[in-house]
């Protein structure tokens, strides 16, 4: 009997150590659960949408009849002639309406926020140390619109030249070719030309493209410039 006794006792002993060992896990993972850094949850409701399932919601597009399209069109040529009056010397324009994509069709009022954005348009380029052959050398250009960038890309082609003048270095001696395009999806830009000015010892080309730039059924004049530097040894950057 005292034997069973003895038995009974260490097996209940060993049922309260066991309690108390899943209390104290219980207890950790609850703190640990605490500790996770709040940080991270933001960043993740921020990029949810409203939705239980955190899917983004493409906007929706516009389902407009022929008749609704033509109103809607004279409604963004009106807007867009504000938008000349009001911004001096901004060149802007709609784009044909058989040009149109269904995304392009919105409320006017939206279409006038695009066109303001666009008029703000700020041009930054992208820096780079990287030196490439005088043949090609590409700049990567930014166009930043509301709360979008978009990219294009500026290509040059030059020749260099060799001077033994002050210690031996390379010079420009001619522009080859100036090219760019749209890198950016949905964005249409066409180069309309060129200027430059050659200066510090003819090792520096400051170029000024002109293009139009077309997305969203607005279409807007730009004026991007650019600098490309020749190393004493005939690198381009």
């Amino acid at each position: 009997m005292k034997k069973y006794l003895h038995a009974g006792i260490l097996l209940g002993t060993f049922m309260l150590a066991g309690c108390n060992v899943s209390e104290e896990t219980e207890k950790q993972v609850k703190e640990e659960k605490v500790e996770i850094p709040t940080t991270k949850q933001t960043v993740e409701d921020e990029s949810l949408a409203d939705t239980d399932k955190g899917e983004v919601k493409p906007k929706a597009i516009l389902k407009l009849t022929q008749e609704q399209k033509e109103d809607y069109y004279k409604e963004y040529v009106k807007l867009t002639d504000n938008i000349i009056a009001k911004y001096e010397g901004f060149g802007v324009e709609v784009v044909p309406m058989n040009e149109f994509l269904l995304e392009d069709w919105v409320e006017p009022e939206e279409f006038e926020k695009r066109l303001i954005d666009r008029a703000n348009t700020k041009i930054t380029v992208s820096k780079s140390n990287n030196i490439s052959s005088p043949e090609l050398v590409t700049k990567t250009v930014n166009f930043h619109i509301g709360s979008s960038v978009r990219t294009i890309s500026i290509s040059g082609s030059f020749k260099t030249q060799y001077s033994s003048y002050d210690g031996g270095m390379q010079f420009f001696s001619r522009i080859n070719s100036i090219s760019s395009q749209a890198e950016s999806e949905g964005v249409v830009w066409e180069q309309k030309g060129y200027d430059y000015r050659l200066i510090n010892d003819d090792r520096r080309y400051l170029i000024t493209i002109g293009g139009k730039y077309s997305e969203s059924g607005i279409s807007s004049s730009h004026h991007v410039a650019v600098e490309f530097d020749c190393t004493k040894n005939g690198g381009v950057n």
